[in-house]
């Protein structure tokens, strides 16, 4: 299976923190796919074709920039030709000196991965590559490889998004997105969404699940960061929470089938349609993520594994005893 994305109950059997950083280096270092494809581009340098880099090739070549597999009858130059648009090779070349240390990144990642992995033992340990798609696909996830497309967290301010992306679109393009979005990629591909994608009640506790299992991956980040948000943007919500969950009952949005009203309040937006125009886009998510606290905060007990099987959602909104 190929998933493409355009995004307390821990059990630590007794691994500190520390032990978690100590073995980031030896078993979840990111394989900088970038980085020998740039090489080979410049140079020729065939290492990119070694044993470690092909699987993710494939994918590449197949199910991001769709010139077939890397076995098949002039790969090589297509590959090369791609790559050789002068906005492509300039876009590479910011992407090698922004990403030129990522030690922070494989640190954050490490723990975050080790710790899911711990909480769902039955989930298989993926080779973790770094690529750059000429701003295609971010994340690409298959049965043993998880990838980020580097090339779509420059930062908000960098110059060439500004004539490709809004503004709401680049707040999430930012480098410290980078390992939140390699570990909820890595969720939506082996946790799919189950429910009635017509109602916005099923929809906001998914997306609410995914949020509070990654605020324990990341325990040091900011609350806001969880939902993508700033912290005005979040703060705005919390301060009219109760007229969100308000107007959301009034209209009947949360539970009459409407998949178009739904994704209103989910996907990004520049503001969350039915709410005041200073609402941030996404209300659903950030609201989802409050309740799903809420739950948790009532049944201490529920491991996150319990917790990604609860699929009757207006059981579980009623557990949460949520009072905005």
């Amino acid at each position: 299976m190929i998933v493409l994305f355009l995004i307390i109950s821990f059990y630590f059997s007794g691994c500190s923190r520390k032990k978690v950083y100590g073995e980031e280096i030896a078993e979840w270092q990111i394989q900088r796919f970038d980085t020998d494809l740039y090489a080979y581009l410049l140079s020729e340098d065939s290492s990119v074709f070694n044993e470690i880099n092909r699987p993710f090739l494939d994918q590449l070549g197949v199910n991001v920039i769709y010139i077939g597999a890397s076995d098949s009858a002039g790969f090589k130059e297509r590959l090369k030709n791609y790559f050789a648009e002068l906005t492509l090779r300039n876009l590479y070349e910011d992407e090698q000196e922004k990403m030129k240390d990522i030690t922070s990144v494989n640190k954050e990642l490490a723990y975050g991965m080790e710790t899911l992995l711990m909480n769902f033992p039955s989930l298989k340990r993926p080779r973790v590559y770094m690529h750059v798609s000429g701003l295609n696909q971010n994340i690409v996830v298959s049965e043993n490889i998880l990838s980020l497309s580097a090339d779509k967290y420059m930062g908000a301010d960098y110059p060439l998004y500004q004539d490709f992306f809004y503004e709401y679109q680049r707040q999430l393009m930012t480098p410290d997105r980078i390992v939140p979005d390699y570990l909820l990629g890595f969720m939506m591909a082996n946790f799919p969404f189950k429910g009635n994608d017509e109602i916005l009640l099923d929809k906001i506790l998914y997306e609410g699940k995914l949020r509070y299992i990654l605020s324990l991956l990341l325990p040091e980040r900011k609350v806001w960061e969880y939902v993508g948000y700033s912290e005005e943007q979040y703060r705005w919500c919390i301060n009219h929470e109760t007229k969100i969950w308000t107007s959301i009952l009034e209209n009947k949005h949360l539970f009459t089938p409407d998949y178009r009203i739904a994704e209103r309040y989910i996907r990004p937006a520049p503001y969350t349609a039915f709410l005041p125009i200073e609402a941030p886009g996404r209300v659903g998510v950030w609201l989802g993520f409050r309740i799903v606290g809420s739950y948790m905060k009532n049944h201490p007990h529920t491991s996150l594994l319990e917790l990604m099987e609860v699929i009757d959602y207006n059981e579980l909104l009623k557990k949460a005893k949520y009072r905005p």
